[in-house]
């Protein structure tokens, strides 16, 4: 199994404080890119999720990547793994997500699907994937698995230390290390602080495009 180093640990407490308050559509109105496949979605209730991407690569129905991967999980961690195209058999179920919960996990994606639904939602740990299936992976031992390394996820090329962003409607890569990301963040703080008064505006009958100046 291929293992990548890792970067060290990284202090996100203030930038995450401030992401929970913002909706990720809203960052989206000042990104082009960076979503993920909507095919990736929500399973269970989430309100926001974000953390930093640990990435696992598991081309086979062998759980032993994700096992290591478990071992490695920081609090805030997001547990993302690329089932490289294998949409049928499922990589977590609940024992996975109860490790990873214990562990502080802050969610967990899948390129592909995961079991026992019921029981993940009684978790309460943010769950993306494709769907679900009663096939699941099992310890093989075998060679093929990668850590830490970059994965694709919905289309898009996740590494080790992204932050990812989601709630409910989907997920966002963020670049942690984009100079412009607390600009960002600012203008869509901005945003949601304006919106509170066009709602007002808009039960009042104000024009939406007026409000955008778009008219």
């Amino acid at each position: 199994m291929i293992e990548h180093p890792r970067n060290p640990a990284t202090d996100d407490a203030e930038l995450f404080a401030r992401l929970a308050h913002v909706q990720p559509a809203t960052l989206g109105h000042h990104v082009s890119g960076g979503a993920l496949s909507p095919q990736i979605r929500a399973l269970v209730p989430v309100r926001r999720m974000v953390g930093r991407a640990l990435t696992v690569r598991q081309p086979l129905p062998d759980s032993t990547p994700v096992f290591r991967a478990l071992e490695a999980l920081r609090r805030g961690d997001i547990l993302v793994i690329d089932r490289q195209g294998d949409h049928h058999i499922a990589c977590v179920g609940e024992m996975v997500a109860l490790a990873a919960h214990h562990a502080g996990a802050a969610g967990v994606v899948v390129d592909g699907v995961v079991t026992d639904i019921e029981e993940l939602r009684e978790i309460g740990m943010p769950i993306y994937a494709r769907g679900t299936n009663v096939i699941t992976a099992r310890v093989m031992n075998q060679p093929g698995g990668e850590l830490f390394g970059s994965v694709t996820i919905g289309g898009s090329v996740i590494s080790s230390g992204d932050i990812l962003f989601g709630d409910a409607n989907g997920i966002l890569r963020l670049d942690g290390h984009n100079p412009n990301l607390d600009k960002l963040v600012a203008r869509a703080m901005a945003d949601e602080h304006r919106e509170i008064g066009w709602r007002v505006k808009l039960a009042e009958r104000h024009s939406l495009g007026e409000l955008n100046r778009a008219l």
